[in-house]
């Protein structure tokens, strides 16, 4: 049986967070900004890079390109023509993606949309369809001709009707509501279809029979937080930064990036790393002053009476102090009757 000591992920006072900063942060430094063409999605490009290593580490609401995995499950994975059944259910189409020119009569308070006959029937979709989705979302009146939808407002305010045509033009008519644009791409080992989209909506993709919820992905931290829990989003954390670094051709030890997505979870939500977050909240003061407004936390810390114990490393090396990781992790006793020897030995010399 192999020793107890043998089996141990980590040495006993390991500091292992000094070295997940340097591990991520040394090669962080040097990444090209740049971004590159995402294949999966005509006319979108993805952030990578130090943008998107920024983008994470300061747990931005929305990444600037988001973007989701859907797989499929049963006769979709396998079959064109479901998955674009499928596809046509997610991808979302707007009033603008449809209309060839919306126009306002402000004299007699209408706005005309008039429609594209090729967008309209790429979609399936028809004018009166279109004018019943349209009156059901805001509660005016619509009629519907052959190629046009004309809405009836009630009202000759200039400024109303101006920002109800702007609403209408973003209304989805067809679709999921957030889920952008999607496309339809084919797993190269398996054979197997998967959809593309070039934004994020989980909830509304998930509700649809042919989606295999077990593999569902976006990069979207916070929605899949929302959606899925916090562990989720803890490993969503680890996988993009991973992803980041290794377009870069940076590699670096996965233990390192979990470490950092367990201290930015840690509470049960999800906290950036800045002054704001973790660095901000640190219990000392001296580690808290260490990296920002370091006037403000000394003034606020002696205003308020408050105590350092001096226990991380921040603190400890700012002051000159050893820390208590390393060799600064244990203690060294000896006896009494083992020191007399070697004083006894120190004498006859």
């Amino acid at each position: 049986m192999a020793d107890k000591k043998d089996r141990f992920i980590v040495t006993t006072g390991e500091p292992v967070g000094v070295i997940a900063a340097q591990s991520i942060g040394e090669p962080g430094t040097q990444m090209v900004l740049r971004s590159f063409h995402y294949a999966g999605v005509a006319s979108s490009i993805a952030t990578s890079g130090l943008p998107r290593l920024v983008e994470i580490v300061d747990t931005r609401k929305k990444p600037a390109t988001p973007f989701s995995y859907v797989y499929l499950k049963g006769k979709a994975a396998k079959n064109f023509e479901d998955a674009e059944k499928v596809v046509k259910k997610i991808s979302e189409v707007r009033v603008n993606d449809i209309a060839r020119r919306i126009l306002e009569n402000f004299s007699k308070g209408t706005i005309l949309i008039k429609l594209d006959d090729q967008r309209m029937e790429a979609n399936e979709l028809t004018a009166k369809g279109v004018a019943s989705k349209i009156e059901k979302l805001t509660k005016i009146e619509c009629s519907a001709s052959e190629n046009a939808i004309l809405v009836k407002t009630h009202t000759k305010n200039t400024k109303q009707i101006r920002s109800m045509a702007v609403q209408i033009g973003k209304l989805t008519v067809n679709g999921i509501e957030n889920a952008g644009r999607a496309v339809i791409k084919q797993d190269k080992e398996t054979g197997e279809f998967y959809i593309v989209t070039n934004n994020s909506n989980l909830v509304g993709i998930l509700g649809i029979e042919d989606v295999d919820s077990s593999k569902i992905y976006t990069n979207d931290i916070f929605e899949i937080y929302r959606v899925f829990g916090v562990e989720a989003a803890r490993n969503a954390i680890a996988r993009e930064l991973d992803t980041v670094l290794r377009e870069q051709g940076i590699n670096v030890d996965k233990r390192h990036l979990f470490i950092l997505a367990d201290a930015m979870t840690l509470s049960g939500g999800i906290k950036n790393v800045g002054r704001r977050g973790l660095s901000g909240e640190k219990e000392s003061i001296f580690a808290r002053a260490a990296y920002e407004e370091t006037v403000k936390h000394l003034i606020n810390a002696a205003a308020f009476g408050e105590r350092d114990d001096m226990r991380g490393v921040t603190e400890n090396v700012l002051i000159g102090k050893q820390i208590m990781l390393g060799t600064g992790s244990v203690t060294l006793a000896i006896k009494k009757e083992d020191l007399a020897k070697i004083s006894e030995k120190k004498g006859k010399k």
